[in-house]
C-alpha cells in the first residue's frame, strides 16, 4: 500500500528535495556500490591473508624442526658409523690394552668434544656388548637392559626402521646420567649391525624442551603460541604466557578430539576463549606443532580496517550529501526567486522584475517571465483599461438612452393631458414625473435596493395609467427578505415598459404585470416580469433570443418601428438590460426570455446575490 503512496507523496515534494534526492541517489548510489566492491575485494580478503600467515607461519615452523631432526639424525649417523668406535665396542678386535690406548688416545677424546659442542641436544650413550669396555656415562652394557620392554621394543623396531625414534617419554635412569625427569625423545642407531650377536646401539637423548624452544619462542601474536603435543593429546611444550587451566583443558579436552597426525585448520574453544589452530605433524616424532591464535587478536587488525573503511564510507557519505544538499540549495535559489516573482505577478504585480545574472536555462527562463510580465503590463495599460473605459462609456450610453427617451414620452402624455383631462389629473402626473425625474437624476448610485426600484416602477405605472385609461395593474410576489438585495438602477424598469410597449399593441382588454422574487441554489436569485398581454410569437421569440445571445458589436442592426406612443428601436430595453448584468456581474448572470402558457411574455433575470461587480 505505501508502495502504491509513494509516487503521490514524491509528486508532493519541493523542487529542492527531488533535486537533493537526485543527486543522492546519481552519486551516492555508485559511491554505494564501489564501497562494497573494496570492502569485498579488499577489507574481507585482509581477514584471509592473517588466516594464511598463520598457514605459512606453521609450515615454516614444521620445515625448521625437521631440519633439526635431520642435523640429529646426520650427527648420530655420524657417530655410529666412526670406524675406530665401531671396532671398540667388537669383542673380537682389539685386546684389554689396545683398547686402553684407544679409549685414552682417540675414542674419549672424540666423546668429550662432541658431548661439548652438543649440550643443547641432550644426552647421548652407547649400549655395547663388549663388557670388556669400562662402566662409564658413555658406555652401557646391553646385559643390564636387555630385559626391559623398552629395550626389547628398540630391538624389534631398529631391524624395520633406520634409524628409530622413540615416542617421548620421562627421561630414564641411568647410572652416571643427570636424572631430570623431564620428557625427552630417544633416537637410536644400531653399530655394527652386520656382526650377528655383537650389535651395539647408540642412543641420542633429546631434551624436548630444550629442543622446541627455538621453534616455539616464535609466538604467533602476544596471546597466541605454538605448541608441542604428542599425537595422542599430550602437551609436550607449551609457550610462556598460557595459565596452568588453559593447559590442563587443552591437553584434557581440546586436543584429544583433533586429528593431530595431519595437516588442518580448525576452530577451538579453551577456558571461555576461542582460538583458531594450525597443525603441523612431525611424523619423525610423532608429534604436531599446534599453533593457537586467539580469534580476538585474528579479528582486531580487520576490525580496525573494518572500522576505518566503514567511518571514512560513511564520513564519505555525509560529505557528499552535504555537498549535494548545498549544490541543491545554489541551483534551487534561482528558481525561488522566480517563483516568488511569479507570485507577485499573479497578484497584479506587473512591474516586477526578476535579476538576471548568468546565462543558463533558469536564466533564460527569468529573461522570459520578465518579457512576459512587460508585454502583460503594457497590454493592460493599452488595452484592459481602454476596454474598462469603454465599457464604462457604454453602461452610461445604455443608462441615458433610456432615460431621455423615457422623458420625452412623458412629457408628451402630459401635453395631451393638459389638453383632455381637467388640473388634478395633471397635478398627479406632474408629482409623478418629479419623482422619477429626482430617481434619475439625483440618484448617482449605480446599484440599489430592489425596494427602491420597485417604487420607481409604481411612480412609472401611474403616469402610464393616465394615458392607458387604468388598464395596468401591477402585483408583486417577493419575499419580504429580498427587500433590501441591491440591484443595478433602473434594471427592471426597462423590462416594465417592454411589457407595456409590447403587450398593449392590439390587447384591448386590461393587462396586469408580475413582478416576483425567488432565492436559488448556489446563492443566485431569480427575478421574473410577466404580463398577460398581446404575448410574442415563436419566431419572434427566436430571432430575439439569437440576438440577445451576440456581443453587442455582433448584433445584427434591426428597424425602427414606430408606435402611437411615438418612435422606439425594436429591442433595445431587453438589449440594454443584458449588456448591463454582464457588465455588472459577468458570465454568472443570465436573461431568460420565454413565452407565456397562459398568453403574454415572460423576462427572467438570474443574478448573484448583492455581488454587483
Amino acid at each position: 500500500m505505501r508502495l502504491i503512496r509513494l509516487p503521490g507523496r514524491f509528486r508532493r515534494f519541493s523542487f529542492k528535495s527531488k533535486l537533493f534526492l537526485s543527486y543522492i541517489l546519481i552519486v551516492l548510489i555508485p559511491v554505494s556500490i564501489s564501497a562494497a566492491w573494496i570492502y569485498n575485494e579488499v577489507i574481507v580478503p585482509m581477514r584471509g591473508e592473517r588466516l594464511q600467515l598463520i598457514d605459512q607461519t606453521m609450515s615454516q615452523l614444521q620445515t625448521a624442526v625437521n631440519k633439526e631432526v635431520d642435523d640429529i639424525e646426520k650427527t648420530g649417523y655420524l657417530i655410529s658409523t666412526n670406524i675406530v668406535l665401531k671396532k671398540a665396542l667388537l669383542k673380537r678386535y682389539y685386546d684389554q690394552s689396545e683398547l686402553i690406548d684407544v679409549m685414552n688416545t682417540s675414542i674419549q677424546s672424540l666423546l668429550s668434544w662432541f658431548a661439548s659442542t652438543h649440550q643443547d641436544m641432550g644426552e647421548f650413550r652407547f649400549f655395547t656388548v663388549n663388557e670388556t669396555l669400562p662402566e662409564s656415562d658413555f658406555f652401557l652394557p646391553i646385559s643390564r637392559y636387555s630385559g626391559e620392554n623398552w629395550f626389547r621394543t628398540l630391538q624389534e623396531r631398529i631391524t624395520k626402521t633406520y634409524p628409530y625414534w622413540e615416542s617421548w617419554h620421562v627421561q630414564r635412569d641411568y647410572p652416571y646420567g643427570k636424572k631430570s625427569n623431564q620428557p625427552v625423545y630417544s633416537l637410536f642407531y644400531p653399530i655394527n649391525e652386520d656382526f650377528a650377536g655383537e650389535t651395539s646401539y647408540l642412543e641420542l637423548e633429546i631434551n624436548i624442551d630444550r629442543f622446541f624452544s627455538k621453534s616455539i619462542s616464535m609466538a604467533l601474536s602476544p596471546s597466541g603460541g605454538v605448541f608441542a603435543v604428542d599425537w595422542n593429546g599430550q602437551l609436550l611444550s607449551v609457550p610462556q604466557g598460557f595459565d596452568e587451566t588453559t593447559k590442563q583443558q587443552a591437553s584434557r579436552d581440546a586436543f584429544r578430539q583433533i586429528d593431530l597426525t595431519v595437516t588442518g585448520q580448525g576452530n577451538i574453544e579453551l577456558n571461555g576463549v576461542s582460538y583458531r589452530y594450525a597443525i603441523q605433524p612431525i611424523d619423525r616424532l610423532h608429534t604436531s606443532l599446534v599453533g593457537l591464535l586467539p580469534y580476538s587478536e585474528i579479528n582486531r587488525p580487520w576490525e580496525k580496517t573494518r572500522d576505518a573503511f566503514l567511518l571514512l564510507a560513511i564520513l564519505l557519505a555525509i560529505l557528499l550529501a552535504i555537498l549535494s544538499f548545498v549544490l541543491a540549495g545554489l541551483l534551487i535559489k534561482k528558481i525561488v526567486r522566480i517563483v516568488g516573482n511569479v507570485r507577485k505577478i499573479q497578484n497584479g504585480n506587473f512591474k516586477v522584475r526578476i535579476p538576471v545574472k548568468g546565462e543558463d536555462e533558469i536564466d533564460l527562463l527569468a529573461l522570459n517571465i520578465n518579457s512576459m510580465a512587460g508585454q502583460i503590463d503594457e497590454l493592460i495599460n493599452r488595452v484592459y483599461k481602454s476596454q474598462v473605459s469603454q465599457k464604462e462609456a457604454e453602461l452610461k450610453a445604455l443608462q441615458a438612452q433610456i432615460n431621455p427617451h423615457f422623458l420625452f414620452n412623458t412629457l408628451e402624455t402630459l401635453r395631451m393631458m393638459a389638453e383632455t383631462e381637467d388640473q388634478e389629473k395633471l397635478s398627479d402626473a406632474i408629482a409623478a414625473l418629479g419623482n422619477i425625474m429626482r430617481y434619475n437624476i439625483y440618484n448617482g448610485q449605480e446599484s440599489i435596493t430592489l425596494e427602491t426600484e420597485l417604487e420607481h416602477i409604481q411612480d412609472y405605472l401611474h403616469i402610464q395609467n393616465l394615458l392607458m385609461n387604468q388598464r395596468i395593474s401591477l402585483k408583486c410576489d417577493i419575499p419580504e427578505s429580498l427587500m433590501a438585495f441591491r440591484i443595478p438602477n433602473l434594471l427592471l424598469q426597462p423590462l416594465v415598459e417592454n411589457c407595456i410597449v409590447h403587450g398593449m399593441r392590439g390587447f384591448s382588454g386590461r393587462l396586469t404585470i408580475r413582478i416576483s422574487a425567488e432565492c436559488l441554489p448556489e446563492n443566485l436569485i431569480r427575478y421574473e416580469v410577466r404580463d398577460n398581454g398581446r404575448g410574442i410569437s415563436a419566431e419572434r421569440l427566436d430571432s430575439l433570443r439569437d440576438r440577445l445571445s451576440r456581443e453587442p458589436e455582433q448584433r445584427p442592426i434591426v428597424a425602427r418601428e414606430t408606435t402611437g406612443a411615438g418612435s422606439r428601436s425594436g429591442s433595445i430595453g431587453l438589449a440594454n438590460v443584458r449588456d448591463r448584468i454582464h457588465y455588472c456581474y459577468g458570465s454568472s448572470a443570465a436573461m431568460e426570455i420565454d413565452a407565456s402558457p397562459d398568453g403574454g411574455t415572460i423576462v427572467a433575470l438570474i443574478l448573484p446575490a448583492n455581488s454587483i461587480l
